[in-house]
């Protein structure tokens, strides 16, 4: 689409948020430009699990797969590969309208706006951290649980009352105990954190309060290494942690002036249940939109009918 041609909808993200969405809308005839910037939150992930049709399918084939076949079914979908770095409302004719570009310059308009880039885990810098992430240190037993089940279970940090449900369940896959690193801070003075600890206590989780120095690969077997500053180390078979997280695409949030959550991750918040903002036309979906940061979720906020209707509702003069 050229800035004169618009097209019904900018997408801008290729995970199965952007995915789902551009499908749907296809599905009615509706033109779509979808921008992928080639970053995907589970990148480093072998497998993805839980997904109907697909658990155990590698992250880059559902992508790949999911994009050729609405490639070969769809002809009103463009896929562009490249990072938007710059969105904002403007007028068009009688409408209001979004145009959007990247580092290059090149510019694209549409009569609608969908914000599914993900979120971007900000990863601690513990030697070795970066390397396991999404193989032996994971966010999800949900995800990763199952495959990794035997052995000792490990968690660093609890930081919210969140945290416990994946402990208790954890108990369920562990067969050689769970253990809670607090990496040398010991538990936090937080009643609330205090609670947790206690109940993963009680459940017969053990507290480890040495500070680690890096993780590594178990050699020749399924599993990861703890390295401690005393020079100790301890075998896991996986080790659950939930770092902090950004929206990726918090710049185009912040210009666009998007109402967010007041918190570090700051997702977007939607006026119902269809995704729309707080700026009319504007949409989110995906982690973009909310604190459960799934497949199957993204999927669904995606794709939703009501989605698709609310599109065509608003496709007026305003």
């Amino acid at each position: 689409m050229t800035p004169d041609q618009p097209s019904d909808a900018l997408i801008i993200g290729g995970g199965p948020a952007g995915l789902a969405a551009a499908m749907a809308l296809a599905r009615a005839c509706y033109s779509v430009v979808l921008f992928d910037s080639q970053e995907y939150r589970n990148d480093t992930a072998p497998m993805m699990h839980n997904v109907l049709c697909n658990d155990g399918r590698e992250p880059w084939f559902f992508r790949s797969t999911a994009m050729k076949e609405m490639m070969d079914k769809y002809d009103s979908i463009t896929f562009v590969d490249t990072q938007i770095t710059a969105a904002r409302q403007i007028n068009h004719g009688q409408r209001n309208a979004f145009e959007v570009s990247n580092q290059k310059g090149a510019t694209w308009r549409g009569q609608k706006l969908i914000l599914a880039s993900g979120t971007r885990d900000i990863l601690p810098s513990i030697q070795g951290y970066k390397e396991l992430w999404g193989r032996g240190i994971v966010h999800c037993l949900f995800c990763e649980g199952f495959e990794k089940k035997g052995g000792r279970f490990g968690f660093l940090d609890l930081n919210s009352r969140d945290d416990l449900s994946a402990v208790l369940m954890s108990f369920r896959l562990a067969d050689d105990g769970v253990t809670i690193y607090t990496n040398g801070k010991g538990i936090p003075n937080d009643m609330e954190i205090q609670e947790v600890f206690k109940i993963a206590i009680s459940r017969g989780a053990k507290i480890d309060d040495r500070e680690i120095q890096s993780f590594s690969e178990i050699p020749d077997a399924d599993g990861i290494q703890v390295h401690f500053q005393d020079g100790t180390q301890e075998d896991l078979k996986v080790l659950l942690h939930s770092p902090p997280s950004v929206n990726r695409a918090a710049d185009l949030i912040s210009s666009l002036n998007l109402e967010t959550v007041a918190s570090p991750e700051g997702h977007v918040i939607s006026k119902g249940p269809v995704g729309e903002t707080n700026i009319r036309g504007c949409f989110v979906a995906g982690d973009t939109s909310t604190e459960a940061k799934t497949v199957n979720v993204a999927m669904a906020t995606g794709r939703c009918f009501s989605f698709v209707t609310s599109i065509c509702k608003h496709h007026v003069p305003h």
